[in-house]
């Protein structure tokens, strides 16, 4: 099945879409559930040219070039971004996507590339593979996809009705439902057509993005990108709010790519005015501070 059929149906809240295998029962998104996930898609203006579509903790940042819209990741699955791809259109009045940059390989922010079908997906070389592994076993990817989802339903019924907690967990029930039937409809996940190993630059005419391999930490394949033109740093899921770092392993092996990038990260920290953390959130500057300071002492003296 392709992009259109699944968000047909994801939307049109006909079928019935069974988890089994997890459980014998059956989970529908009603045209309420419909109507509420509209109503959590939140945007966030960043300046004239820039904007970051939020549902939860699903979310793209759009940037507006002389060679068209450029995208920092693509959320987790195909019907949710065919909707963060239509509010994108609503706001910039255009269509002509040029590049999406996947500031890693993790599921969530790579689900949905395919649906920008016209673009270039850029991400590190081991991007490629860390995207490839979710089709290894599609099966064991459906049972943990549906156990996170039956778990929000189960914390959903005990909330209390459009409280924030409620609309917290209601999103990350559609996130996971809506990734598990792309897995169950065996749509794959549009895989980056260009990689690099190091560093690379993307010149779009009026902006340019700069980006550099972290080395493994979060991932295996996280990356900076910094655009110069509108003084913005992404840094995906590197850390999170007060610098917090958001090391998987704790055993990090690929210190010389992180110290190098963190030198690469401060001689450009002063054209740097905005930092957006992989989930939407606009961080300061003294959190990407404390962030590298965090990295530095821990490497200092090896």
């Amino acid at each position: 099945m392709n992009i259109k059929g699944s968000l047909i149906i994801f939307l049109s809240c006909i079928y019935l879409y069974s988890f089994s295998g997890c459980s014998s029962r059956q989970i529908t998104l009603s045209n309420i559930e419909s109507q509420k996930v509209d109503s959590l898609i939140k945007v966030q203006k960043v300046n004239d040219r820039t904007i970051i579509v939020n549902f939860g903790y699903d979310a793209i940042t759009a940037i507006k070039t002389e060679q068209g819209i450029v995208l920092v990741d693509a959320g987790i699955s195909t019907a949710l971004t065919a909707r963060y791809k239509k509010t994108i259109e609503n706001i910039f009045r255009q269509d002509d996507y040029a590049y999406v940059i996947n500031t890693h390989g993790h599921h969530d922010h790579i689900g949905g590339n395919g649906v920008f079908s016209q673009a270039k997906v850029v991400g590190h070389e081991n991007c490629r593979k860390e995207v490839s592994e979710r089709w290894t076993n599609p099966e064991e990817s459906m049972m943990s996809l549906c156990k996170i989802a039956e778990d929000y339903e189960q914390k959903l019924q005990q909330s209390i009705l459009n409280t924030p907690e409620w609309e917290d967990i209601f999103t990350q029930k559609i996130r996971y439902m809506s990734a598990y039937i792309d897995v169950k409809n065996q749509i794959p996940v549009k895989l980056p057509d260009i990689t690099f190993s190091d560093s690379m630059k993307l010149d779009l005419g009026d902006t340019t993005f700069e980006m550099i391999y972290f080395g493994k930490f979060h991932s295996n394949s996280d990356i900076v990108i910094y655009v110069p033109e509108i003084r913005i740093i992404f840094i995906g899921d590197l850390f999170s709010k007060y610098g917090r770092p958001g090391i998987s392993d704790p055993s990090i092996t690929d210190a010389v790519k992180c110290m190098g990038a963190i030198s690469w990260i401060e001689n450009r920290m002063n054209n740097i005015e905005k930092v957006i953390g992989g989930h939407g959130q606009i961080l300061s500057t003294d959190e990407l501070k404390n962030f590298t300071n965090n990295i530095l002492n821990k490497y200092s003296g090896q």
